[in-house]
């Protein structure tokens, strides 16, 4: 990789997300789409061997990390390519009351490591028109992080 990159807006979701402007790289699970401007990689977060070690200084993973099949391989894989980051995830509350059904995990901030609980059941599906529920939750972290699954 380029010397020239320095931020990844990295993800795991089913959809083209919506790209973050000034990262200088993109990554998710599927094909973006033909009018993708910007450096992109096809890769999963749980692993992201195309990257070296602390290649990025900065990743932003937005509504991502729900997604995963495994969340331990992908915290892991995060600390490994960057120096700092960003997380964000929708609360638990939200998740319980409209979340999706390719949301595999519950995430929260517990005592300042991310939590993620295995999600069992399906979601009520109450549309969030309906609710003002805030549907965000961030999580900064430099250096590293630690995280706990309960599967």
């Amino acid at each position: 990789m380029s010397t020239e990159i320095f931020r990844l807006d990295a993800a795991c979701g089913g959809t083209l997300k919506r790209r973050a402007p000034g990262y200088d790289m993109y990554s998710d699970i599927i094909d973006p789409a033909s009018d993708f401007d910007g450096k992109y990689v096809k890769c999963a977060l749980e692993d992201m061997s195309c990257f070296k070690d602390k290649e990025f200084s900065y990743v932003r993973c937005y509504h991502g990390i729900e997604h995963t099949v495994d969340p331990d391989r992908a915290c892991a894989e995060l600390i490994r390519i960057a120096k700092a980051g960003i997380l964000s995830f929708p609360p638990m509350q939200a998740e319980v009351l409209f979340g999706r059904a390719d949301h595999n995990w519950f995430v929260s901030v517990d005592r300042g490591r991310l939590l993620f609980i295995k999600k069992r059941h399906p979601s009520y599906g109450i549309p969030r028109a309906l609710t003002r529920c805030e549907l965000n939750v961030n999580f900064e972290w430099e250096g590293g992080f630690e995280w706990q699954t309960v599967r």
